[in-house]
């Protein structure tokens, strides 16, 4: 029944993706911001009757900024506001009392703001950077491939063939056999048609790119459980049946897209 849910709520998800995609660069940053807006709130709760927790003050306006910034390059207006409340919001900070462990509140805002704004905002950046006839469109939906090929794969094979643990301190269900299948499906898979999308890009070349992506999605993935236990969470949220909340369905797409995009870059592919 789980595995009926959670591929029922990833159908929709799909289907609300296309939809963005299809809309265009208004419809996918809307789509970007607006799930971004939510892992604000999840990231904010999750910390909550924590000794110290990320300043708003910092993590909400750089987050608006490096998303906006992607978003829309050409609003410098739009920026700079943007920009202006988070030197205003770094001031305000550092003026608190130092029991309020103000300095550890400013890092985990830079660090949530970048988890969360700089790294999706490389989906946008990736969408455009794919330029005309659909190309955009394919990298992004091959960049989500990764993400939920490489989970699934991690998921099916660990409960069928799964025994030796791969991260227990961590996540105690993840098993190397899991680790492994959810590298290397999305690898070959991602890999083979990469160079379809950009005929530019080399066989080889295109499977470094989608190994390395694979693996990061596996870091995500981690770095998002560690989180949850360094806080005493389960989930990130409830909103999303089958999964919980946002950051749990997206925590290793962020960290892929930043590097399919990166690594395009390098290849002078795009």
């Amino acid at each position: 029944m789980r595995l009926i849910v959670r591929t029922a709520s990833g159908v929709a998800l799909l289907g609300v993706l296309l939809l963005a995609l299809y809309l265009g660069t208004i419809g996918l940053a809307v789509l970007v911001v607006g799930i971004m807006g939510i892992g604000l709130f999840e990231f904010r709760n999750l910390w909550r009757g924590q000794p110290v927790g990320p300043s708003l003050l910092v993590l909400i306006p750089l987050t608006g900024f490096w998303l906006m910034r992607y978003a829309y390059p050409a609003v410098p207006a739009a920026s700079v506001g943007l920009f202006a409340g988070v030197l205003l919001g770094l001031t305000l900070v550092l003026f608190q009392r130092p029991g309020t462990r103000p300095t550890a509140s400013w890092a985990l805002g830079m660090a949530g703001a970048m988890w969360l704004g700089y790294l999706p905002g490389c989906i946008l950046l990736l969408y455009q950077a794919g330029g005309p006839h659909g190309r955009g469109m394919a990298l992004v939906l091959l960049a989500v491939g990764v993400s939920v090929l490489g989970d699934s794969s991690a998921y099916l094979f660990g409960s069928w063939i799964g025994k030796h643990p791969f991260a227990p301190r961590i996540s105690p269900k993840k098993t190397w056999e899991g680790a492994i299948a959810g590298w290397l499906v999305p690898t070959l898979v991602v890999g083979a048609l990469l160079p379809l999308v950009l005929p530019s890009l080399h066989l080889p070349v295109a499977l470094a790119i989608a190994a390395a992506a694979a693996a990061a999605a596996v870091v995500g993935d981690l770095a998002e459980s560690q989180l949850k236990r360094e806080v005493g969470a389960k989930d990130s949220g409830r909103l999303i049946p089958g999964h919980g909340g946002v950051l749990d369905r997206v925590d290793s797409l962020l960290f892929v897209a930043a590097v399919v995009y990166s690594l395009l870059g390098v290849a002078h592919a795009f």
